[in-house]
């Protein structure tokens, strides 16, 4: 198991600024080794985005000598002293910011001020077009040519004199969207959100990762991965190299006749579709009248997403093997784990996800994570916005809710994934401080973390899998009706929900709905995502269903023909198949030829999505009633169940949590019940105390009666 820390390490009580993060120091080395963290993620050499000198500053400059004497350093120093201790630093590549920031400059080159201002007077500005236009090359005694000796030319041949206004996403009125929830809210730096599809901007990307390698990183991390989707929903991108390769993939899609015939009155040779949409005073993205191409432009922009970022992740691990002799590992931010990461998930080492509603049990989520990244580590971090994190600081910071922290950190390891140690971790762009939790409850839950690591998997062994069809799903997901809403609670933000899956004015989505229907029946499951076939390569196989006795497929509506073949065998090996809602209906009489077997079994799906979950209960309820695993006889705790090469476990949270004396209290008597019977068991527990419990053993079952249940308990069985 890995595990990640969320290494921002901006102040405590202070804004945190993108994307220079502060120095780092050997207390934090000596934190770090006390967290038991195997991998920092958002945590060094960010300052890429700013300029390269300055990012090469972050990486080798000077350290004043009153910082020194403190044991601060350069970031080349600080992943030196972590390789030393095996924790591996993944530098930070901030590729959909390009920033400006105020400043006030000496005639020498000093930074007087920067970001933060003092004086009330006028000021200059620094970041990437101070560095393309070398007005303050003084600075760092440093010039574009030294990393760019023939200069920097964009598509249309044209020397880039700007670099900021060159590699900008705009709209199609040619106004920069903003990169806005990374700018502090009262401060003058500016943030456009960049766009990959500029080969200018690919190529200084290179550059960034060239240098973050040379400082001794061992990883790299793409942040917002999915550039310049990141655009989309403000209007974006329509700058120079999105319109051109636009109108390219729709000559393609033209010469393999897969474009509407309604456009056929299109000249793509003169094709702009900026202007196409302005001259019929079309909104965008949106517009109730419909936007014209607007899913061949996703489709367009999803196939660049694949195209740029594979190119970047393929410079970084050439560069590190031709110039050092060495694997470099890289990830992205793949943030909710939406389906446009997908295509790109198996070009990464690590999957790192930013969770959008950091909210409390949420197992459906956390397996979703787990069969998403398949083999790989997976490092979940928070997110400050819509969720528990600002209320939980300001609790942490007032010495309460301890134990909400405890299972904050406990519930993505008990279903599957790692959550990072908040690290001075982010904010967002308005309140002041930085999450830094309390020492001695982080080093209590990661030690126990890192000395149980065999009591730990991404797979259930439970027999229960659900697929996710990607094809089914991905231009669903892409365009649902969703609210973002959470649903409060005075008793505790333990019970915050979010409302989007249940709320029968949104988008259906069928696969999200099972999920949370079973974990919220306590259903213990694994999923399994199946690709498209030219997104991603489709490798879905017979093998990769073995042990499963149960298969769900909810409304898994398009499939390739390998994966209906593939369902078919399952079929014909006699285990159970539970179809809901539509099946393959490109695929032709597919739904005929499952329904020739007894053990597949249809369940419908109408409209009405109460009427729809609750007819798959009922149905569900009867074909899992005897091939359940576990269970216990308590809805208040979280159930997972555990199986690796090591051993087999089952993991149960305790969200008996009690406002007036803040905390979790004991579980007098609960039971777990295990269909089968068991050989030895050992409990263990997050705090060392022995928890007693009586056996019984009766008609092939075993039957445990814990008492006094704590907090986290592990059932080790065999």
């Amino acid at each position: 198991m890995e595990r990640g820390i969320y290494f921002d390490a901006w102040y405590k009580n202070n804004h945190c600024y993108h994307p220079s993060l502060p120095m780092r120091s050997m207390q934090m080395i000596e934190d770090l080794e006390k967290y038991k963290g195997t991998i920092l993620v958002w945590s060094a050499l960010g300052g890429g985005s700013i300029s390269l000198p300055y990012l090469e500053h972050e990486a080798f400059g000077e350290v004043d000598p009153r910082l020194r004497f403190y044991g601060f350093m350069n970031d080349s120093e600080f992943i030196a002293e972590c390789n030393k201790r095996g924790i591996k630093v993944f530098a930070i590549v901030f590729e959909v910011q390009g920033w400006e920031f105020p400043a006030v400059i000496d005639d020498k080159g000093n930074f007087k001020e920067l970001n933060v201002m003092r004086s009330e007077g006028g000021h200059d500005w620094y970041g990437l077009r101070e560095f393309s236009n070398g007005k303050h090359d003084k600075v760092f005694n440093k010039t574009l040519r030294d990393y760019f000796p023939e200069g920097l030319y964009n598509s249309a041949g044209d020397e880039v004199t700007d670099l900021w206004a060159e590699v900008a996403a705009v709209d199609y009125n040619g106004t920069p969207v903003h990169a806005q929830w990374v700018e502090v809210v009262g401060h003058k730096a500016i943030c456009y959100q960049t766009c990959r599809n500029n080969p200018v901007w690919r190529k200084y990307l290179k550059k960034i990762i060239e240098i973050q390698i040379d400082a001794g990183a061992p990883g790299i991390q793409l942040d917002e991965a999915e550039l310049p989707i990141t655009s989309l929903r403000r209007g974006g991108c329509f700058c120079r190299d999105c319109r051109r390769q636009f109108t390219e993939y729709l000559k393609e899609l033209r010469a393999k006749g897969e474009l509407s015939s309604e456009y056929d009155d299109i000249d793509l040779d003169s094709f702009d579709y900026g202007e196409y949409l302005k001259s019929r005073n079309i909104k965008f993205p949106s517009d109730e009248k419909g936007v014209p191409l607007f899913r061949e432009y996703y489709e367009f922009q999803l196939r660049a997403v694949k195209k740029y970022f594979t190119e970047l992740v393929d410079h970084a691990k050439e560069y590190g093997r031709r110039k050092y002799g060495k694997e470099i590992l890289v990830s992205g931010n793949f943030f909710n784990l939406m389906p446009v990461y997908y295509p790109i998930e198996n070009t990464v080492d690590i999957v790192i996800t930013e969770m959008e509603k950091t909210l409390f049990k949420q197992p459906y989520w956390y397996r979703y994570v787990a069969g998403y990244s398949g083999d790989k580590p997976v490092i979940v971090v928070e997110n400050p916005y819509g969720g528990i994190i600002p209320e939980l600081l300001s609790q942490l910071d007032k010495g309460k809710a301890y134990d909400l922290y405890r299972i904050f950190l406990l519930e993505a390891a008990a279903y599957g994934c790692n959550m990072a140690v908040p690290y001075g971790g982010w904010m967002g762009n308005t309140i002041k401080d930085a999450f830094y939790p309390p020492r001695d409850v982080t080093k209590e839950v990661q030690t126990f973390l890192a000395n149980n690591e065999r009591l730990f998997a991404k797979t259930s062994g439970s027999g229960v899998a659900v697929l996710y069809s990607w094809k089914s799903y991905y231009w669903t997901e892409a365009t649902k009706a969703s609210t973002g809403n959470v649903e409060g609670s005075d008793e505790s933000i333990l019970f915050f929900t979010p409302t989007d899956i249940d709320d029968p004015k949104t988008t259906r989505l069928p696969f999200w709905e099972t999920i949370k229907a079973l974990s919220d029946e306590q259903v213990i499951y694994d999923v399994k995502v199946l690709a498209d076939g030219e997104m991603r390569a489709d490798e879905f196989k017979l093998a990769d269903l073995d042990g499963v006795n149960l298969l769900v497929l909810p409304d898994c509506h398009d499939l390739t023909a390998n994966q209906a073949e593939v369902i078919l065998d399952y079929a014909k090996s006699g285990r159970k198949l539970f179809v809901y809602g539509r099946i393959g209906e490109n695929i032709e009489e597919l739904r005929e030829r499952l329904a020739a077997y007894e053990n597949v079994i249809f369940c419908p799906n109408p409209d009405d999505k109460q009427k729809a979950t609750a007819m798959f209960k009922q149905e569900f309820s009867r074909v899992y009633d005897d091939m359940w695993l576990v269970r216990t006889d308590n809805r208040n705790v979280g159930i997972q169940l555990h199986q690796n090469r090591e051993c087999k476990a089952v993991h149960l949270i305790n969200y008996s949590y009690n406002k007036e004396r803040d905390a979790i209290l004991d579980i007098p008597s609960i039971e777990v019940e295990f269909n089968l019977r068991l050989g030895d068991v050992k409990l263990h527990t997050l705090d060392g105390r022995d928890v007693r419990f009586d056996r019984f053993d009766e008609n092939g079952r075993t039957r445990l009666v814990l008492k006094d249940m704590p907090l986290y308990t592990v059932i080790e069985f065999n």
